[in-house]
């Protein structure tokens, strides 16, 4: 038996199978609803800053040669609404989070101890919609939407004593994609685990301990995350 012809007899049967237990999986606990939950998580992420010159756009000697990397706890709430046909659910999500990440890496080509830049991410939201299949207690999803952090960057100059520094807060925006599963304890108490990527606009900034050089910072981060929910009836 040729490999495209065991394909499409694997393709068929999984259809078969999908059909044959949909309407069984559908009789299970709903999932329609509208529902609130809290959650905490682990965030790992990469700060990248590439350095020129203001005044002619030229990339500087000094750019880090490495990235800062931002990880730390965050945690917060969530609330959303499902609706559910047959086995599939769809539904809308919006989530707000206090996080604390921290991450710093040394300038290229400076002093002992080294100019430096660190970052840290305060706070975060994301607005997405969810698709998933319902198997009874089971719910195993993806989602995506547009998501938001407030990032601080704290920039030293240790070249003069004391050193000098700044600090520029931005609000950013960006994308989020991830997926995850909830259990169904009952029809009103749900858990869930998730992992979601989410990368963000660039972010520009002039600070005045660097006043002659621009610095260009490319944020992301991956997240993992637990909840317990509650849906309403």
């Amino acid at each position: 038996m040729t490999k495209p012809i065991l394909k499409r007899l694997l393709l068929a049967g999984f259809a078969l199978t999908a059909l044959a237990v949909g309407p069984a999986m559908a009789r299970g606990l709903p999932w329609s609803g509208c529902y609130v939950g809290l959650d905490v998580g682990y965030a790992w992420g990469r700060d990248s800053d590439s350095e020129t010159v203001t005044a002619t756009g030229a990339a500087s000697v000094y750019s880090p040669a490495s990235d800062a990397n931002p990880n730390g706890m965050k945690a917060g709430g969530y609330v959303g609404c499902n609706y559910q046909t047959g086995t599939l659910v769809l539904g809308i999500e919006g989530d707000g989070e206090w996080a604390n990440l921290n991450g710093s890496t040394a300038y290229s080509h400076t002093q002992t101890p080294p100019d430096e830049y660190a970052p840290n991410i305060t706070s975060q939201g994301s607005i997405r919609g969810r698709m998933g299949v319902a198997l009874d207690r089971v719910l195993v999803y993806g989602t995506a939407g547009a998501a938001f952090a407030n990032v601080t960057e704290n920039y030293t100059l240790n070249s003069v004593s004391p050193a000098q520094s700044t600090s520029i807060s931005s609000n950013l925006t960006g994308w989020t994609a991830g997926a995850g599963v909830e259990y169904a304890f009952d029809s009103n108490l749900f858990g869930r685990l998730e992992y979601r990527y989410a990368g963000f606009n660039n972010l520009t900034t002039y600070p005045i301990v660097f006043p002659n050089y621009t610095e260009n910072h490319s944020i992301s981060e991956s997240v993992v995350r637990v909840g317990i929910t509650f849906k309403f009836n």
